[in-house]
Parts: C-alpha cells; sequence; structure tokens
C-alpha cells in the first residue's frame, strides 16, 4: 500500500472501514496519538472497550503474545483493537520478524493492529512487509510556514473562526508543537464563550500574558505616546525573544484599525457598532478610540511609512534588530508628540 501523510489518512478515514493494520510513524506524536485516538474511537464500542481494547510496550512484552491477543475474537462487538507503541523493541530478531510477517499477510480481520515506531528502515524487515500489506501512516512535523492554516483548521474543525492575526500571534507565544497549541485553543474557546470568533486580543489576554510584556502592553504605550515606556517594553520582549517582524505586523494592525476609526468617528458611530467592525472586544474599541485623538490621519499615514521602512531593513540589512526597532517607536511616538507639541 503506498505511505500516506497524516492529512490523507484522515480523509482516507473517513466513511470506511479502519484496515486490519496500520504502521504510524514519524516525529509528530500529536497526529501519531490524534490518529490512533481515531481508530479507537471508530473501532471499538465505548461500552465493550474494556475488552475490545489493548494496549501493549514492545519493551515489555514479545510478538508471540502480541500476536496471540491480535488472533482472538472481539468479544461483544464486530472488532478489537490492538495498539502496540515501542514497536521497533518488539521486533529485535529473526523469529520475531517472522512472526509479524506471517500475521500481517493474512491479518484477523475483525482486529485493527496499530503499530507506533518513530524511525522505521523501510528496506529490512519486518517494514518491508509492513509496507507491503498495511497502511503506512507518516507523522511528520510541520513546517513553521504551515501552522497558522493548521491553527485556522483545527478552530474552524471546533465550530469557531480566528482571525489570520490571532493564528499568528498564536504561533509566535506557544512555539511549533501542537500539542501546547491545541491547549492554548482549548484554553480561548473557554475564554470566549459563546462568541464566535478569536481574535489577536484574545491570544495577547489568554496567551501573551503569560509571558510578561506582550504587543498590545508595546501598542497602548505607543497609543498613550509615552516613549520611554514603549522602549522599556520592548527592549524585554525583544529579550523574551519575541520576534521584531511580528512586532511589526502587530503595530501595522494596531495603526490600520486607528485609520478605519478616523472613518467611524467622522459619521458618530458608536462604540458598540465600531467593536463590530474592528472584530475586537468594546474594551479595546475604547482604547482606540482614546488614542485616535492623538494620531492625525497624516502621522498615521507616515507610521505605515515607518513601519515598511523597519521591515524592509530587518529583511535587507544585518543591521542590529533592537536598534531598528527602538528607531521605530521614536518614529512612532516622536512625530505625533511633536504635532501635539506634547514635550519630551
Amino acid at each position: 500500500m503506498p505511505e500516506r501523510s497524516y492529512t490523507e489518512f484522515q480523509s482516507a478515514l473517513k466513511g470506511r472501514k479502519p484496515v486490519p493494520v496500520y504502521l504510524f510513524h514519524g516525529e509528530e506524536d500529536f497526529f501519531i496519538e490524534e490518529g490512533v485516538a481515531s481508530l479507537i474511537a471508530g473501532t471499538v464500542d465505548p461500552a465493550t472497550k474494556s475488552f475490545n481494547l489493548d494496549v501493549l510496550y514492545g519493551s515489555r512484552a514479545d510478538a508471540k503474545s502480541m500476536l496471540s491477543i491480535a488472533a482472538s475474537f472481539p468479544m461483544m462487538s464486530e472488532r478489537r483493537v490492538v495498539v502496540v507503541k515501542e514497536f521497533e523493541k518488539l521486533v529485535t530478531n529473526d523469529s520475531s520478524k517472522e512472526i509479524l510477517a506471517a500475521y500481517i499477510q493474512r491479518p484477523l480481520e475483525s482486529t485493527c493492529l496499530i503499530l507506533i515506531t518513530p524511525d522505521p528502515d523501510f528496506r529490512r524487515k519486518p517494514y518491508t512487509d509492513l509496507k507491503k500489506h498495511s497502511e503506512v501512516v507518516h507523522c511528520k512535523p510541520l513546517y513553521d510556514n504551515q501552522i497558522p492554516s493548521w491553527i485556522l483548521q483545527r478552530v474552524r474543525g471546533q465550530g469557531k473562526e480566528i482571525e489570520l492575526d490571532a493564528c499568528q500571534l498564536l504561533q509566535a507565544y506557544g512555539g511549533s508543537s501542537l500539542r501546547a497549541l491545541q491547549s492554548e485553543i482549548d484554553k480561548l474557546f473557554t475564554f470566549i464563550a459563546d462568541r464566535k470568533s478569536i481574535s489577536a486580543e484574545d491570544v495577547t489576554q489568554v496567551v501573551g500574558a503569560t509571558r510578561g510584556y506582550t504587543v498590545f502592553d508595546l501598542q497602548n504605550a505607543v497609543g498613550r505616546l509615552d516613549i520611554k515606556e514603549a522602549t522599556r517594553i520592548l527592549g524585554r520582549m525583544l529579550e523574551l525573544g519575541e520576534s521584531p517582524q511580528l512586532i511589526i505586523v502587530m503595530l501595522t494592525r494596531f495603526f490600520n484599525q486607528l485609520w478605519r476609526l478616523s472613518d467611524f468617528k467622522e459619521k458618530r458611530i458608536s462604540e458598540a457598532v465600531i467593536a463590530t467592525e474592528l472584530k475586537v472586544h468594546p474594551f479595546y474599541a475604547k482604547q482606540y478610540i482614546g488614542f485616535m485623538d492623538r494620531f492625525s490621519t497624516e502621522h498615521i499615514e507616515n507610521s505605515f511609512q515607518a513601519l515598511l521602512a523597519a521591515d524592509t531593513e530587518l529583511k535587507t540589512t544585518g543591521r542590529d534588530p533592537r536598534i531598528v526597532m527602538d528607531l521605530l517607536i521614536y518614529s512612532l511616538v516622536r512625530n505625533s508628540r511633536e504635532a501635539l507639541r506634547i514635550p519630551a
């Protein structure tokens, strides 16, 4: 059988019965655990799980005992599941490999045998046999640029929506561990309760708050034109490993919200409607409205230019990112202070 990616495995599983033998391998154990859980849920009745689900470890079992269980018929059910973790430790000699080869060529149809190993060598037995007679699922880690899309799909799969900025911010705070990211998604669902969409502000409240200063603390200091506090927060964020590019993305979002607010303010739209239009909590909408008086349209336009220039400098020169970001904050705050004639 051809090897499948985890995504292909999930798609193929819909609408059909599990095959008799699976081999899961790869470095992304979150996918492996989730895939095994999907097979168990689709195969074993919860009422008979204690009779029809066995989980073995290759370091504590042998091939004969494992296959004896796999060859047993289910009790009060159509199928049973046998999961073998650390499978590589179970097939350490020719005898165990031959016993397994005999089974996988003619497996018991009422058993779903799931074998798990991190790095199989498909040039050698028993993996050559498994590649021919089982469904092999490769669970490899996602690339960094795939993670925001994964977050989006996870949230949608659980019945909510999430802004792209929020996906990027969640990745920045949560890293590349899918298990950790899923845990944060679960917390966000609890936090937003009945709301339908997760915003970047929600991510900062739930995830970023545990890391000390966040990009929203920084944008608020910029919004207050407090250059000393903004520079201090920026320095702390960079020390904690925050990405300068992400900071620029979120500050650009902040000034984009102020830009949109200038139009709403002229039309005298209520705070509640503004919050809905900006897709933020009313608390944040009120903050943005308060900041709006400090930034003219001209200075917002200048801020966009400063942000673009800083982003370009970070990507095309070897200049110290701390210097680039300090000068950016100075530009964003100082121009507005001078326009308002606020002393330094």
